[in-house]
This record gives structure tokens, C-alpha cells and sequence, in this order.
């Protein structure tokens, strides 16, 4: 990724040079774009370029064209340089700069995507500015038939070069206030993943806004017109029809589709988990429980794909125990059952982090096994699952052992669940860490830990998030699947002891069992395929054990017996 910045400017030099010079150790080019200053501003923007020519281009337009013109000049003049991605910002002093490094990590990270800031405001926003942006929010909704679009307004994001100018080159958009939002929405129309980083904006006491009342606004409503004719046109005017498109659009509105289990954005958000928390604690677990039936009734009619593959994980299940004599627990279990019971341990795991749940209530299978490991003082490497609730066994992890616990997560939520942890329970001795992949930065890292007597936890039924067909095939449930070489690989390098963890709730009792699997997980260069295989059909029969006595927590729901890509 070769990004650079774009600051669109109109007669913001003063507070422009507070924002450079924060700028400037970062050592990214900048484009800066003078939208027709007046004449005492364009001279000290002169000033400012002398002054910062080693690193900024002075980009000007004659006369005043619009915000919206400045950036597609930018965006223009930053795909000429050869720049693969453009930070835009504001020259007003709006922005937090320090998030600067974080959206650019999530561009990186997601280099076909615009990424935008969601912006979390002070006391100091105009109330009037506030509330009109709920409006925009939800035409863009109803424009794009989706929630995918969390904030259109606001200033501070990354554009993929190329995709934006290629959209420039063919559609004409809005030159001013308009832009940020037209843009966002006509890219999402063609395909652009759209990611949000939380930041914080403020409105600086002394600040000047060129947001013309009548002129913007009038200039927005008629930019939302246009695009509630075109999604019109498009529904109706094309022959699609509006029940086939709305049917066909089902799985973006809630990001499910045809794809590797990570390629499926998150779609809560720091807020989200937020407002789940203050529920939970204004209503209490009775109160909040009985919201879950119409929310997972929702989300099960909806889901086609994870109900499908719920229904396909059941009847693999009840076939491979008739088969083996294996005698189910009592109770239903159906599609939504294992949907309601994804939700119940959801409930579980806030009660684990807040502390709610009474230690009678847990009994640990294999203490003796814990209390050894503890009082060892060795670093230890868990390999979980997605059979329970994994985040309850560390939650009371770490209350009963008093260890500091380091759990590798493969998608972006880590920082979001981090913050979520620190409110509910601050002296948490868990820590997430987001990997992409299973590389040596990560297994040095890891290694430090665990030469410091911390505990680290991984899930061994996932297939890797970069190179899903690193895969070892194991039977599972009567029939061959695929689980990821990376843990066990992992597990052998770190040379420490390997234990299994498993968190069910049976009759309405907690039991986290605690396993040992391997002293050293050892896969020695001759043997090595044939070792794996040991090890991960290992690992595969305890799961198997655990789904025939728990049946309805195993919260897989995608198709586990078949690699993505065979599915093309």
C-alpha cells in the first residue's frame, strides 16, 4: 500500500498549520488543495508549502468550487503520482490525528475497502449539526438497502484510489457539501467494502464553518433525490422488480453470503456492544432473556446460509449417534434452538465478565489438572473451540487462577472487545491480540508470553483466515473435515504444555473442562505429516465427544465439512 494525504483547504490556513506540523513526523506525501482562498489565506498557504515542501504539493483551484471538487482534485492528482490509497482529512483541526495510524493499519489490512472515521463527539458539536446528520443516515439506509454505511458525513477516511477514480470518471457527483455522502453510497453500489474506525471530532471554540444553510442543504436534499431515483430506476425501471431485488439484496443488508467465516464483517460495533451491556444491566438476565426470542426469530428467518448449516451440523449429529449408539441428551433441537442457544451464552458471557455467575454454579471438570498447571508457573498454550462459550472459560480463567490470559482472535473486533472488557470488569486478565496470520512475528511473540508464565488461547476449528487450504482433514461427526494446521504448528513451536478447554452449560449448570492433551505437542521433520494428522484427529474426537453432550452450544454456522473455495 503507497498511501498518501489529501487536505482540501478554503481559508483554513491558521488552524492548517497545527495540523501539519502534527502531521509531519507520520512521513506520508501530502496533497493539499487550495479551493480558491482568499488572497491573505492563499499567501499563507504559500508560506506553509515553502515551508513543508520536502513532503507537501500545493494543488490550486482559481476560484471556489466546493469541498467535493477539492478531494476529487486530490484524488485525481494522488492516482497520477501512483498512490494506491488517499487519506483525506480536514484542514480545520477537526480530526483526532493520532487515528491517523489506526485507519491507515485498517486500510492496509482491507486494501479494496474505504475506510472511514465514525465519529464520537464532544460537548462541543452543534446540536443542530447532530441531529441533522440522523437524518442523512437514514436516507443512505434506505439508498443502499442496507446498514452497511454506519457515518456518510464524516471527513476523515481513506479512498482506494483507483476504485474512486474510476467511479469519478463516470458518474458526476456533487462538487460541495454533497460529496462525502454521494460518494460513499455510489461506491457502495458498486461493490466497495466499507470499514469504520471510532474517533473522536471536535469543533474548535474559535473554528469557522463554511457550511452554507440554505445552499448545502438544498445541495444535499437534491444529492438524496437523485439517489433514491437511481435505487428507483434500478428496482423498477430495469425490469429487476421490487421483491426480487429486495430478496436479493437480503444478505447484504445483514453482510451473510457465500464466504470464508472471516470474510463476514462485523457487524456490531463498540456502541452496539454498548447498549447490549447497559440492557443487560438495566433489565437484568430475566428482562434481557426474554428480548432474545424476537431478535434470534430475526435472525433466523433471515439467515438462510447459517440455517442451512445448523440444520446440516444436527443431522450429522443425530446420524453419526444413532450409528455409534451414542444416547442424546433430552430436549428439542432444532435450527432455532441452536440459533436461541447461540443468544442464551451470549447472555452467559456478559454475566462471566461482570462477575454475576456464582461459583456453586461452575463446577470445573479437571481441577486437579488446573490447580497443577497454576502452581507450576509455566506458560501454557489452550486450544478451544467454538463448542460453548470460549469467553466465559477465560473469564473464569482468570478468576479462578489468577494468570494472565492472552487470547489470538482473526478478525477486527479485538480492539473493540478490549474497550467492551475494560468497562465491564477493568482488572480482566484477559488479552486479545488480532493476527491476520499465523506468521513468526506472531509466534515470537507469543513465545514471550508464555516464557513469562502467561497463558495463551487459540481455536483449532477454524480454517486459517489467509490461507484457508493449510488444512488437516480429520472425521468429524462420520464424515472427513478440514481443521487449520496453524494451531497445532503453532503449539509445537511454542514447546510448552498444550491443554484442552471446553465450556458447556448442562441442566443449567456451568462445567468448564480443563484437559490435558499434550505435555509438548512435538511434530519431528520425518514424521511430520502423520504426526499432525495424530494430533489434530485427536483433537477432533474430544470436540466430537464434547457436540455429542452438548449438542445445541457447538456455534459453527457455516458449512464446516467443505473448504470455500470448493464451493465455487
Amino acid at each position: 500500500m503507497t498511501p498518501c494525504i489529501i487536505i482540501p483547504c478554503y481559508n483554513h490556513a491558521r488552524p492548517l498549520a497545527g495540523v501539519l506540523a502534527s502531521l509531519k513526523p507520520m512521513g506520508l506525501p501530502c496533497l493539499l488543495i487550495d479551493d480558491g482562498s482568499e488572497p491573505v489565506a492563499a499567501a499563507a498557504l504559500d508560506a506553509l508549502a515553502g515551508e513543508h515542501g520536502d513532503w507537501l504539493t500545493l494543488l490550486r483551484h482559481p476560484e471556489n468550487r466546493g469541498k467535493g471538487a477539492a478531494v476529487m482534485s486530490g484524488l485525481m492528482a494522488a492516482r497520477a503520482a501512483g498512490f494506491s490509497h488517499a487519506l483525506q482529512l480536514d484542514a480545520d483541526g477537526q480530526h483526532d490525528l493520532g487515528d491517523v495510524p489506526r485507519l491507515l493499519e485498517e486500510a492496509k489490512a482491507h486494501p479494496e475497502a474505504l475506510v472511514s472515521g465514525r465519529p464520537r463527539y464532544d460537548d462541543s458539536v452543534p446540536r443542530g449539526r447532530l441531529y441533522g446528520r440522523y437524518v442523512t443516515h437514514v436516507w443512505v439506509w434506505i439508498e443502499t438497502l442496507s446498514f452497511a454505511i454506519e457515518d456518510s458525513m464524516c471527513g476523515f477516511r481513506v479512498y482506494p484510489v483507483a476504485a474512486s477514480c474510476a467511479l469519478l470518471g463516470e458518474v458526476r457527483l456533487g462538487r460541495r457539501m454533497d460529496f462525502d455522502t454521494e460518494v460513499m453510497v455510489r461506491l457502495h453500489w458498486r461493490g466497495v467494502p466499507m470499514r469504520f474506525v471510532p474517533t473522536r471530532v471536535t469543533y474548535p471554540a474559535d473554528g469557522s464553518s463554511h457550511f452554507r444553510l440554505w445552499q448545502d442543504n438544498l445541495a444535499i436534499s437534491w444529492m438524496h433525490t437523485r439517489l433514491v431515483c437511481r435505487l428507483l430506476w434500478d428496482l423498477v425501471g430495469k425490469g429487476l422488480g421490487w421483491p426480487a431485488r429486495l430478496w436479493r439484496q437480503r444478505e447484504t443488508w445483514f453482510q451473510w453470503g457465500r464466504r470464508h467465516w472471516s470474510r463476514t464483517p462485523e457487524r456490531g460495533s463498540l456502541l452496539g456492544l454498548q447498549i447490549m451491556l447497559a440492557s443487560y444491566r438495566l433489565l437484568g438476565r430475566r428482562g434481557f432473556g426474554a428480548l432474545l426470542y424476537p431478535v434470534i426469530g430475526y435472525f433466523w428467518l433471515t439467515g438462510r446460509r447459517q440455517r442451512a448449516a445448523s440444520e446440516q451440523y444436527l443431522a450429522r449429529l443425530e446420524a453419526f449417534a444413532a450409528t455409534e449408539g451414542v444416547r442424546l441428551p433430552e430436549g428439542p433441537r432444532s435450527s432455532f434452538r441452536h440459533f436461541l442457544r447461540f443468544g442464551e451464552a451470549a447472555l452467559d458471557k456478559l454475566a462471566g465478565w461482570r462477575g454475576d455467575i456464582a461459583p456453586e454454579r461452575v463446577e470445573l471438570v479437571g481441577r486437579e489438572h488446573h490447580e497443577a498447571a497454576i502452581r507450576s508457573g509455566q506458560g501454557l498454550l489452550l486450544l478451544g473451540s467454538h463448542l460453548g462459550d470460549l469467553e466465559l472459560c477465560r473469564a473464569l480463567g482468570t478468576r479462578l487462577g489468577q494468570v494472565r490470559i492472552n487470547a489470538l482472535v482473526f478478525t477486527r473486533h479485538a480492539a473493540r472487545f478490549n474497550a467492551l472488557l475494560s468497562q465491564i470488569n477493568p482488572g480482566s486478565g484477559l488479552n486479545l491480540i488480532q493476527v491476520q496470520e499465523m506468521g513468526a512475528d506472531t509466534a515470537i511473540l507469543l513465545k514471550e508470553k508464555i516464557e513469562a508464565g502467561e497463558w495463551v488461547v487459540i481455536v483449532g476449528d477454524r480454517t486459517s483466515v489467509t490461507r484457508e487450504k493449510r488444512v488437516v482433514w480429520a472425521d468429524f461427526l462420520g464424515a472427513p473435515a478440514p481443521f487449520p494446521l496453524g494451531p497445532f504448528a503453532l503449539a509445537s513451536v511454542l514447546a510448552c504444555p498444550v491443554y484442552l478447554m471446553f465450556g458447556l452449560k448442562e441442566q443449567g449448570r456451568f462445567r468448564v473442562h480443563f484437559e490435558p492433551f499434550a505435555e509438548r505437542l512435538l511434530l519431528p521433520r520425518a514424521e511430520r505429516e502423520a504426526a499432525l494428522r495424530h494430533w489434530v484427529q485427536a483433537y477432533a474426537d474430544r470436540l466430537q465427544h464434547h457436540c455429542l453432550q452438548a449438542p445445541l452450544d457447538w456455534f459453527n454456522f457455516f458449512d464446516f465439512w467443505q473448504l470455500t473455495h470448493d464451493e465455487q
